[in-house]
């Protein structure tokens, strides 16, 4: 295809001629646009006919004049197209890769720093609310450990440093917020005088330059989680929190394969292969089983253990507890769960029969950096001041 040099020469002039034609070049700054022009053409055909072909299921009780007003036809339009057009997950799909491979967009959540190293742009919000956020989550912690120390129940807070924090060296223009740099501390010193046992874990995590967080995920890695665990296992033993019972380990390590992170399926890439996609840490995973007890029949009852953690997915990735488990030599309960704010596991592991029953001499609350400015549902609110208290009889 041909443009003239001067479209706007008058008739007959030699700028019009065609021996001045030039070519039109496509440039790959070009390609996202003209990427996105083709999906949309795609998805505006492919809705057609999925409007043509399954109109018999289109949400007929969405179509008064009140909810068109409203909005509400449009809401439910969407999501029956985004549940029956066959080429929605395809097309997006398709979005994301070029959006990647042209520009290296992941999309509003996961930030590019150096080379593969990836990042969650949560870290580095700054929440409108954030002091009195963190001021209702110390309460929470304060509410909390007063209703433990009234079971003789332990408890030491372990605040997860950002991976934007330890890994400040990989962000390469990424731009970390200096009114979040204290807000680790702050916190910490603020529940040292209340009198709740903190483990300071961004003093050993930041006395090495080794990789200490997974390139494409949100938590730490196993070296990371090992120095984690190391420090808590110190501190516990300070306080005089340590398990008195023991056990042992068998460790052996797995094959090493790639490890696809949470934040390349934050950005819609985990479905693709590489070079589709941003590559996977590559990693050989440690197993480690306890042992059997000795001296305990088939038949006997084994004792709870004296220890457990509550927390996020950080308990739960790159075998933080059963790194914990071997610093200690002991067996430690894992009560952590994967989602949700800082209290889903508290809320959930309090409430269990055996908590009620069989209570851990300690509990250890793991809790990330980004989640103490973040908001506090009411709910969470309501069930700290609760705990512990008598509900009156309806």
């Amino acid at each position: 295809m041909t443009i003239p040099v001067d479209p706007l020469a008058p008739p007959g002039s030699p700028a019009r001629a065609s021996i001045g034609a030039m070519p039109l070049r496509i440039r790959p700054l070009m390609l996202p646009g003209i990427a996105l022009l083709v999906i949309l053409l795609i998805g505006l055909v492919s809705s057609l006919y999925t409007l043509v072909v399954k109109r018999g299921e289109i949400p007929a009780g969405q179509a008064t004049w009140s909810d068109l007003v409203g909005g509400e036809t449009t809401v439910a339009l969407s999501h029956f197209l985004q549940q029956a057009n066959p080429l929605a997950d395809p097309l997006v799909t398709v979005d994301r890769v070029t959006s990647w491979l042209a520009v290296g967009d992941l999309g509003a959540r996961v930030r590019r720093g150096c080379g593969d190293w990836l990042f969650l742009s949560d870290e580095l919000a700054l929440n409108p609310d954030r002091a009195a956020n963190a001021a209702r989550h110390l309460r929470m912690v304060e509410e909390v450990a007063a209703y433990l120390k009234s079971r003789q129940i332990g408890l030491v807070v372990a605040p997860v440093p950002d991976k934007s924090r330890i890994q400040a060296t990989d962000l390469c223009g990424i731009d970390r917020p200096a009114a979040i740099g204290g807000r680790l501390a702050d916190f910490a010193a603020l529940l040292g005088q209340a009198g709740v046992g903190v483990v300071d874990l961004t003093r050993p995590m930041g006395a090495t330059s080794a990789d200490r967080y997974y390139r494409t995920d949100t938590h730490w890695n196993e070296f990371g989680a090992k120095i984690a665990a190391v420090a808590v296992a110190d501190a516990l033993r300070q306080v005089g929190l340590a398990p008195t019972q023991k056990a042992e380990f068998h460790v052996s390590s797995e094959p090493p394969r790639e490890r696809v992170g949470d934040l390349i399926r934050l950005a819609g890439l985990d479905h693709v292969p590489y070079p589709l996609r941003p590559r996977g840490d590559e990693e050989a995973a440690t197993v480690i089983e306890q042992s059997a007890a000795a001296n305990v029949g088939l038949l006997d009852e084994t004792p709870a253990p004296q220890l457990a953690v509550i927390g996020t997915s950080f308990s739960r990735r790159a075998n933080f507890v059963p790194f914990l488990s071997l610093a200690l030599a002991a067996p430690v309960d894992n009560g952590a769960e994967d989602g949700g704010g800082v209290a889903n596991a508290a809320i959930a592991y309090f409430a269990k029969p055996e908590f009620l029953k069989s209570p851990p001499r300690a509990i250890v609350w793991e809790i990330p950096e980004r989640m103490i400015e973040e908001p506090v549902s009411d709910s969470d609110a309501h069930w700290a001041d609760t705990l512990g208290k008598e509900q009156p009889v309806k």
